[in-house]
């Protein structure tokens, strides 16, 4: 594996057949991630050359918060806005490049100026208050503003740093073109630009509905229909979509499954026609449904464990996590490879720093890793005034991808005296509670960037910036500020392993894993497969045959 992350090669994701699951080896590289499996076809073979026309297609997520994707957090939310919504571009199936998507070209035109051209003819859904009109300039000047935080509570926009304080300007010279001026060099932009969490959408919708937490209209491939909390949520397709030919489906359909028994169980009985599958699942795919076609491809989301967060003048921290060598105890108490072994089956890859080490070249390397090393722990417990160990709650959400690891985790802390309270919550509240930014310990994991400082910025920046958690240490503000503005991509990733290594001693953020990521396929459906986590639904291009 580590060679795999070392080379520059770039390796075409398979279809996993099942005779040889358990030997596939998945890494990533330059920028993104590839993978290299010794079976299977490769699976960007996508084709639709003989593609028909119709159809519903079946799928389950689980329960999500918000359809907002200027708001949201959550990947599912993504899965729902890449139906209904576009961006100027996304990333590449491979995450090697960009593609165009409402932008039919763009182009740097010195270190702080870029222009985007926008396809002229793209259509709104033709649903009030936006009624099908064209999508313009001002859609996108209007988005980016948002995402910023400029309409609303700030900090109800928890990707506001990819752009706030960034632009000197967004001009609209005309109804296709925009140009963005970024106040300094700035190594991101054009990644930020890329996200899946960057859609463009309209005014007049935010502004009758107050938020699209509930609501949709966008320029995307198919239209909301009906959203029903806590049940699904369904699609039609935009007779209109500005890609000729395109979507093929004529509607989708959203259950939402959060029980990992119970779409396993929907997928077999045909009443589902994709699904994502968990590793300990494969095999009774294998066994009861033999004409089901399972992918495999890597994850970019990191479980980690996190201390209290440090809000300075605000939440102050408190014994016994305001000593870091407490914290770096916790860290020497989680052998990472044994928690993979026994709460994941192995089914993923042990991770160092905050930026996932095969995110190729910006992750740190196994020199890096902190060592399992319980009677170290023990020393410092002792030497930080804790000689009996203490006790403490380590919050999470309640499904069994966070809850079984969270067990492994509390028994290899008591290993070393500390003893810790697993409190489950529903998947809502436990993100309520985090972001009020009180509690003492928390299992979590963290977003799929698409550039390194997406894992540093919105953690451990500063105050007004960092969104998911609070860490208030002004050199490791200073340091990340620092790094937006290296174009040098050399200079920049030596620079950004620096931060981490300070994270790292600081120990208050702990990652831990990610894991290998599954899906289901009925032998009629054909689905053009995108790497990025935020871009794991992309319908538009998906077919069925008749059945």
């Amino acid at each position: 594996m580590e060679q795999l992350m070392k080379s520059k090669r770039i390796f075409p994701l398979k279809l996993v057949t099942f005779s040889l699951i358990a030997g596939i080896c998945l890494g990533f590289a330059a920028m993104g991630f590839a993978g290299e499996s010794i079976v299977g076809e490769d699976v960007y073979k996508y084709s639709d050359k003989n593609a028909v026309y119709g159809g519903t297609l079946r799928t389950q997520e689980p329960a999500i918060r918000s359809l907002d994707p200027h708001m949201e957090t959550a990947a599912a939310t993504t899965d729902f806005a890449n139906l209904v919504y576009n961006g100027l571009l996304r990333l590449t199936p491979d995450m090697q490049g960009k593609e165009l998507d409402l932008a039919e070209s763009w182009r740097q035109i010195d270190d702080l100026t870029y222009e985007f051209k926008l396809r002229k003819g793209v259509r709104f859904h033709d649903i009030p208050p936006v009624n099908g009109r064209e999508l313009t300039s001002a859609d996108v000047k209007y988005s980016i503003e948002r995402i910023s935080g400029k309409y609303g509570k700030k900090s109800n926009f928890k990707h506001r740093y990819y752009f706030e304080d960034k632009l000197a300007s967004i001009e609209t010279p005309d109804k296709y073109t925009i140009i963005f001026k970024t106040k300094k060099p700035y190594a991101p932009f054009i990644n930020y630009i890329s996200s899946p969490w960057t859609m463009i959408v309209p005014r007049e919708a935010v502004e009758k509905w107050g938020n699209l937490k509930t609501k949709a209209i966008g320029s995307g491939p198919f239209m909301l229909k009906e959203y029903v909390k806590g049940s699904h949520v369904s699609f039609v397709k935009h007779p209109k979509f500005f890609k000729k030919g395109l979507p093929y489906l004529d509607a989708v359909n959203i259950k939402f499954m959060p029980r990992p028994a119970t779409f396993l169980s929907a997928f077999l009985a045909g009443k589902l026609d994709v699904s994502g599958l968990y590793f300990f699942q494969v095999p009774t795919i294998k066994k009861k449904d033999l004409e089901a076609r399972v992918y495999e491809r890597p994850g970019a989301y990191t479980r980690i464990v996190r201390t209290p967060p440090w809000i300075e003048g605000k939440i102050p921290l408190k014994p016994p996590f305001d000593d870091k060598r407490v914290r770096q105890a916790i860290a020497h108490s989680i052998d990472k490879v044994k928690l993979l072994k026994l709460a994941w089956g192995g089914a993923g890859q042990e991770q160092i720093g905050p930026v996932p080490r095969p995110y190729y070249p910006w992750g740190l390397g196994e020199e890096d890793q902190w060592k399992y090393n319980p009677e170290k722990a023990k020393k410092l417990l002792a030497e930080a005034g804790y000689p009996n160990g203490f006790s403490c709650e380590l919050m999470t959400w309640n499904l069994a991808y966070m809850t079984r690891p969270a067990q492994v985790i509390q028994q290899m802390l008591k290993e070393v005296g500390i003893n810790v309270n697993i409190n489950a919550l529903e998947f809502a509240q436990y993100f309520n509670k985090t972001y009020r930014y009180r509690y003492e310990m928390a299992f979590h994991i963290t977003t799929a960037g698409v550039d390194p400082e997406e894992w540093l910025v919105p953690y451990f920046g500063k105050l007004d910036k960092s969104t998911y958690y609070k860490w208030s240490n002004h050199e490791l503000w200073d340091m990340i500020e620092k790094q937006a503005h290296i174009m040098d991509k050399e200079k920049r990733v030596a620079y950004i392993k620096e931060i981490q290594r300070k994270v790292m001693d600081e120990a208050m953020s702990q990652s831990m894993f990610t894991t290998r990521r599954y899906t289901a396929l009925k032998p009629y459906v054909h689905e053009k497969f995108y790497m990025h986590e935020g871009q794991r639904r992309m319908y538009e291009f998906t077919w069925m045959e008749k059945h």
